[in-house]
């Protein structure tokens, strides 16, 4: 009987299509491409709220975890119209801590430390903290980000 309980295992593990889901040695600029899909689309999505850079970061089929929600690019879109007609002149600055940034097959897998400073007339009006993660994947048109999710840890 033991023989049959590892069998199938052993076909599992030695099944030819597991091979996109081991770690890959990433190179600096696969690394870079990284830093830089996250920076930039907090910069110019979060922060700039321009809508017609979605795009440029993410997948059309995009989704983020936040706080136990699911967003689209749809919902981003509404979240970045809301926050225009409130025309709060605040300045938001993102500042990424990587925690770590790892390649699976034709993936990136990222998770760090998202702070923001929100600055109104030049004085610091608030601060968020988040723990986040986020997969990109190489697309026809590039690195895009497929999804993230993103923890609220607070304004410490």
């Amino acid at each position: 009987m033991k023989h049959f309980v590892f069998l199938p295992f052993f076909i599992i593990a030695c099944d030819g299509n597991q091979s996109s889901k081991v770690q890959e040695k990433i190179t600096p600029e696969e690394i870079q491409i990284a830093k830089n899909l996250i920076q930039g689309s907090f910069d110019d999505i979060w922060a700039g709220f321009d809508s017609t850079k979605i795009l440029n970061y993410h997948t059309e089929d995009f989704i983020i975890l936040e706080n136990g929600e699911v967003w689209d690019n749809e919902r981003i879109k509404a979240f970045m119209r809301k926050k225009i007609k409130e025309n709060r002149d605040v300045n938001r600055i993102n500042k990424m801590d990587y925690i770590s940034i790892e390649k699976f097959g034709p993936s990136i897998q990222l998770a760090y430390h998202n702070s923001a400073d929100f600055i109104h007339a030049d004085t610091l009006a608030g601060k968020g903290r988040w723990l986040e993660s986020a997969t990109a994947i190489e697309t026809p048109d590039g690195w895009r980000l497929k999804m993230m999710h993103s923890t609220w840890v607070g304004n410490k």
